[in-house]
C-alpha cells in the first residue's frame, strides 16, 4: 500500500496520512458548502455531489475562510488541488485530499504582507530550481502517472538496482539495470495511461497484472544482477509487501510466484546447494511473515479510515442539519407563515435532508387543511384525525415515529416505496395548531425525527405569531370601523336620518346581506321599523312585535339571539311577503340605554356556513352600546327641538313656529302658478270668557280645559295641518287644500266637539265651555302672513259680537 500526500514536508506514515486524507476532504467539501451558504457537502437529490464538491473535485475551488489573507483586488489568487487516493486490489477507493497550491498571475495576484498566503508565496521562490523541476516532473508525467502506485513501485526499485550494479564492480551489471529499468518502467507507465474503461480484464486481474510486471522486474534483477549470491533477491520483498497492501489474494499469489520464480532455479538443476533453498524458504517465510503484517496493517488503516469516513459522513449530516433547521429558521422569522413562505421551508427540507414527500396542515375548525406540501402529486386536501398515522399524531398530540410503515396498522398507503414516517404535532402550550408529515422512501432515524419535531416547534411558533398578528389587526380593523361607525352615527340627531345611517355602518363593521334596525316610538310604545338593506321605503314604519322575529326577539329576552336556520316563516308578521329569503344564518342584538330598550339590531347572512367570528359576536355588542347610546341622544335632542317649538302645556306648536311655518306655505304658495295653486284657509279660535273662567274654577281647571281642547283640535283636523297655541286662550290652524267654506264646516264640528266635553269643577260640577272661531283664506291680491291673520281675526271678532259659539268667515 501506498498513500500518497504531496507536501512540502515530509510524507506522513500511512495512518497519519490516511486520517489526514479525510479531514482534508471534509475541510475542503465543508469550505466549498460555506462558500454556498451551507454547512457541510452533501449529496443533491439525484446522489451526485453538490456543485461545490465537484468544482472541487474538478480541480479548483474559490478562496474560503482558512485562505484569509488573499486578496481578490488588483490580483486573482487561485488555489488549486488535486487527488490523492488510496489504491486496494478492488478498485480506488477511500476519497481524495487536497494539497493546495498558490500561483499567481503577473498583475493579477498578490498576498497581503504577513497572511498564510505571503509566506506561501515566498517559499515558493526559496525553493528555485527545486521546485521548478518538481512542477517540470508534474507537468511531464500527469496526474495519473504521477500517482500511479504500481509505477511509483516499480521506478523506486531501479536506483537501488543502480546502486547495487555499481558496487558490485560488474559493468555487465550496469547494462542489465539499464536495459531493465526503462523496459519495466515504460510498461508500466504504459498500463498505467490505459483508461479503465478498455482494460480488457477485471479490477483484481489488472492489479495482477501490474504486480506480475513488476515481479518480472525484480526477477531479471535477481537473477542478472550481482552474479550468483543474487543481492537482489531481497526486492521480491518489496513486491510482496506492495501486493499485500492491495489485498489478501495478491499477497498470497505474488509471495508464492515470488518464492517459486526464486527456488525454481535452484530446484530444478540436480546437485543444487541446499543452502541456496534454506535461503530460499527463509524468504519465503520471510516474505509470509512480512505480508501478513503489511495486510494486518493496511486492514487497521482501512478499518480507521472506514470510521473516520461514518464519523464524518455522521457529522457532516449533523451539520447539515443544523444549517438546513438554520435557513428554515431564517426563512420563517423573515415573514408571517403564509403559504408561499411555508412551501420555501418545506423545499429547504426536501433539498437539504432529500425527504421525498412532505406536508405542512394547518387546523381550521375541527379538521386540519393542507398549508403546503413538497412531492405529492394530489394531496389530500384536509385531514380530521380519524385514521392513519397523521390521525394518531392529532389525537394524541406526540411526535408520532414510525421507521417501517409496513408494520404499522394505522398506516395508509399514499405512494409506493415509501419507507419511513415521521408526524409532529404543531403545539404551542395547550393549543394544537396543525402539524408536519414527511414520508420518505429511505429509512428515517432518530435523527430525523429530531429534525421533524424541531421544525414543527418552529413552525408552530411562527403559525401561532402569524394568528396573532392576524387576530391583531383584526382587531384593529373592527375598532377603526367601530370608530367610523361612531363618527357616522354622531353627526346627526335626527332620527329618520339615524336609522339610514345606522344601517350603512353596521355594515361596514360586521358583512351582512342585510342589515335592520328596529327603533321604539316613544309616543304609542311600539317598535317599528326604521331601516333596512334593500328594502322599499313603504316598509319603513311597520310594527315589529316583541318576540317575533329576530329583533322581537331581542327585545323581549334583552339578549343576543343567533338563529342557524332563519327563513320566511321567522319574519315579522307585517313584514311576510315581502321578500322570499332563503335558510340564512340571522342575529338578533337589543339595544338598551338605561335600562329601557330603545330598540333592536337585526343581521342576516344569506350563507348560513359564514358564521360570525367571536371579534363580530364581539363587535355586535360594542355596536349595539354604540347604537343605542345614538338612538337615546336623538330622543333627547327631540325632545328638546319640541320644547323649543311646542307649547309644553297642549303640546301643539308656538307661536314662534307657527310663524315660521306659516311663511313656509304661503312661499310655496306664491312660487306655484296660478294653476298649480292649492287653496289655504286658516281658522281662529278664541275659548269665550277663559279669563272669567280661570278666576272662577282656578288655573288647574282652566289647564284642563286648554289641554282637552288640544285634544280636539288633534283628533279633528290632519297630521299635515299646522294647529298652533298663539295666546293663552287663543289657537290657530291652517289648513292646506282647502277652501274657507271647507274651514267653516271643519271648525263648527270642534265647536260642537267641545261643548260636548265633560269638565268638572274640583266639587264635581259639570261645566261648559264654548269657543268662537273665524275663518279665511288667502287673498290673491294680497297673499301675506299679516294679511291672512288680520281677515281671520276679523272674523273671529265679527262671532264674539255676534254673541260668541259661533264660527264666522270673512
Amino acid at each position: 500500500m501506498d498513500i500518497h500526500v504531496e507536501a512540502p514536508r515530509r510524507s506522513p506514515g500511512p495512518a497519519r496520512a490516511a486520517i489526514r486524507r479525510g479531514l482534508c476532504a471534509g475541510r475542503a467539501e465543508t469550505g466549498l458548502d460555506r462558500a454556498r451558504g451551507l454547512r457541510g457537502g452533501h449529496p443533491d437529490r439525484a446522489g451526485r455531489p453538490v456543485a461545490g464538491a465537484r468544482l472541487l473535485r474538478r480541480g479548483c475551488r474559490p478562496v474560503c475562510g482558512h485562505q484569509r489573507g488573499l486578496t481578490r483586488s488588483p490580483a486573482l489568487v487561485r488555489l488549486t488541488t488535486r487527488r490523492h487516493r488510496i489504491r486496494t486490489g478492488h478498485g480506488t477507493s477511500g476519497g481524495w485530499c487536497g494539497a493546495v497550491g498558490v500561483t499567481t498571475v503577473p498583475e493579477m495576484a498578490t498576498a497581503v504582507p504577513g497572511s498564510s498566503a505571503a509566506l506561501r508565496l515566498a517559499q515558493t521562490k526559496a525553493l528555485g530550481p527545486l521546485a521548478s523541476a518538481r512542477n517540470g516532473l508534474r507537468r511531464l508525467l500527469g496526474p495519473r502517472l504521477l500517482h500511479d502506485p504500481f509505477l511509483v513501485y516499480t521506478a523506486s526499485l531501479a536506483p537501488i538496482a543502480l546502486i547495487v550494479a555499481i558496487v558490485s564492480g560488474r559493468p555487465q551489471d550496469l547494462v542489465v539495470v539499464g536495459v531493465l529499468s526503462p523496459i519495466f518502467v515504460g510498461t508500466q507507465a504504459i498500463l498505467g495511461l490505459i483508461p479503465a474503461r478498455v482494460r480488457p480484464m477485471t479490477p483484481l486481474g489488472w492489479s495482477f497484472l501490474r504486480l506480475a510486471t513488476a515481479l518480472l522486474y525484480v526477477a531479471g534483477l535477481a537473477a542478472l544482477v550481482g552474479g550468483a549470491n543474487q543481492p537482489l533477491a531481497s526486492l521480491y520483498l518489496a513486491v510482496v509487501v506492495a501486493a499485500a497492501a492491495l489485498g489478501t489474494r495478491q499477497a498470497v499469489v505474488i509471495g508464492a510466484l515470488a518464492s517459486l520464480v526464486y527456488l525454481a532455479p535452484e530446484l530444478a538443476r540436480p546437485g543444487s546447494d541446499s543452502y541456496v533453498a534454506l535461503r530460499g524458504l527463509a524468504l519465503a517465510g520471510v516474505s509470509i511473515v512480512v505480508a501478513i503484517g503489511t495486510r494486518r496493517l493496511v486492514m487497521a488503516v482501512e478499518r480507521t479510515t472506514r470510521d473516520l469516513r461514518s464519523a464524518m459522513v455522521s457529522e457532516r449530516r449533523r451539520s447539515r442539519q443544523i444549517a438546513g433547521m438554520e435557513a428554515v429558521s431564517r426563512l420563517l422569522v423573515s415573514d408571517v407563515a403564509t403559504p408561499g413562505l411555508l412551501d420555501g421551508a418545506l423545499g429547504i427540507l426536501v433539498e437539504q435532508f432529500g425527504y421525498h414527500y412532505v406536508s405542512i396542515y394547518l387546523m381550521n375548525g375541527d379538521r386540519a387543511e393542507l398549508g403546503a406540501q413538497r412531492g405529492y402529486d394530489q394531496p389530500p386536501e384536509w385531514f380530521d384525525g380519524s385514521s392513519g398515522i397523521v390521525g394518531r399524531a392529532m389525537r394524541n398530540h406526540e411526535v408520532v415515529h414510525v421507521s417501517d410503515v409496513q408494520s404499522d396498522p394505522d398506516y395508509i398507503a399514499v405512494y409506493d416505496g415509501v419507507v419511513s414516517e415521521v408526524c409532529a404535532p404543531l403545539m404551542v402550550g395547550d393549543q394544537f395548531l396543525g402539524f408536519v408529515n414527511v414520508e420518505a422512501r429511505q429509512l428515517l432515524d432518530r435523527t430525523d425525527r429530531d429534525v421533524v419535531a424541531t421544525l414543527a416547534d418552529r413552525v408552530a411558533t411562527v403559525v401561532a405569531i402569524r394568528r396573532a398578528r392576524e387576530d391583531i389587526a383584526e382587531r384593529a380593523a373592527v375598532f377603526s370601523a367601530l370608530h367610523q361607525f361612531t363618527e357616522a352615527v354622531s353627526a346627526t340627531l335626527d332620527l329618520n336620518r339615524l336609522a339610514a345611517v345606522l344601517v350603512e355602518a353596521t355594515g361596514k363593521v360586521i358583512p351582512a346581506d342585510i342589515v335592520a334596525f328596529t327603533i321604539l316610538d316613544r309616543e304609542t310604545g311600539r317598535y317599528l321599523l326604521r331601516g333596512a338593506t334593500d328594502v322599499d321605503e313603504s316598509m319603513l314604519g311597520r310594527e315589529v312585535r316583541p318576540g317575533e322575529s329576530l329583533a322581537g326577539r331581542a327585545i323581549r329576552d334583552r339578549a343576543v339571539v343567533i338563529v342557524d336556520h332563519f327563513g320566511n316563516d321567522q319574519l315579522p308578521a307585517s313584514l311576510r311577503g315581502v321578500r322570499d329569503l332563503p335558510d340564512s344564518l340571522g342575529a338578533g342584538i337589543p339595544l338598551v340605554r338605561d335600562s329601557v330598550v330603545v330598540g333592536a339590531m337585526s343581521l342576516v347572512r344569506l350563507d348560513r356556513t359564514n358564521v360570525f367570528r367571536p371579534i363580530e359576536l364581539e363587535a355586535m355588542e360594542l355596536l349595539a352600546g354604540h347604537a343605542a347610546l345614538a338612538i337615546a341622544n336623538a330622543f333627547l335632542h327631540a325632545e328638546v327641538e319640541q320644547l323649543a317649538v311646542r307649547d309644553p302645556l297642549t303640546g301643539l306648536f308656538n307661536r314662534r313656529h307657527f310663524d315660521e311655518a306659516l311663511e313656509r306655505v304661503l312661499a310655496t304658495w306664491r312660487r306655484a302658478t296660478p294653476e298649480e295653486r292649492r287653496p289655504v284657509a286658516i281658522i281662529t279660535f278664541d275659548l269665550d270668557h277663559f279669563g272669567q273662567f280661570n278666576k272662577q274654577h282656578g288655573h288647574q281647571i282652566g289647564d284642563e280645559v286648554l289641554r282637552s281642547f288640544a285634544g280636539v283640535l288633534l283628533r279633528r283636523f290632519r297630521a299635515s295641518d299646522l294647529l298652533a297655541r298663539l295666546g293663552a286662550e287663543e289657537f290657530v290652524v291652517v289648513l292646506e287644500g282647502a277652501t274657507r267654506d271647507d274651514a267653516v264646516r271643519v271648525a263648527d264640528d270642534v265647536r260642537i266637539e267641545l261643548a260636548r266635553q265633560e269638565v268638572r269643577s274640583d266639587d264635581g260640577e259639570q261645566l261648559t265651555v264654548t269657543v268662537s272661531a273665524g275663518c279665511a283664506q288667502v287673498d290673491e291680491g294680497d297673499p301675506s302672513r299679516e294679511q291672512l291673520l288680520r281677515t281671520a281675526d276679523v272674523a273671529l271678532f265679527m262671532a264674539k259680537r255676534a254673541g260668541r259659539d259661533r264660527v264666522v268667515a270673512a
